[in-house]
């Protein structure tokens, strides 16, 4: 295999990764490209757990619950999202 038989192959394996992340996170290749050379995977996950604990703390609701209403509405601002999580947990207490 010659030198540049390796580099096509390894350009198709890295777009079909970077797709896989493109489409989870629904974003172009680009900015997945972008948050990776940016972002440090570990801080990343590390931040985000802890906001879904604060997030947890103030509405006693678990992370999935949580993640439920994150997802139900991916285009919400950060109001409708509180007013849904209030919402949740709200409906979470009246279960006990």
């Amino acid at each position: 295999m010659t030198e540049q038989e390796d580099v096509k192959k390894l350009v198709n394996i890295v777009e079909e990764s970077l797709e896989t992340i493109a489409k989870l996170t629904r974003l172009p290749i680009s900015e997945v490209l972008h948050i990776i050379e940016e972002v440090d995977v570990v801080q990343l996950r590390a931040a985000t757990q802890g906001a879904i604990k604060k997030i947890a703390d103030a509405t006693d609701l678990d992370t999935a619950q949580i993640t439920t209403v994150f997802k139900a509405k991916r285009a919400a601002d950060v109001e409708d999202i509180c007013n849904r999580l209030r919402e949740e947990g709200r409906a979470h207490r009246a279960r006990w």
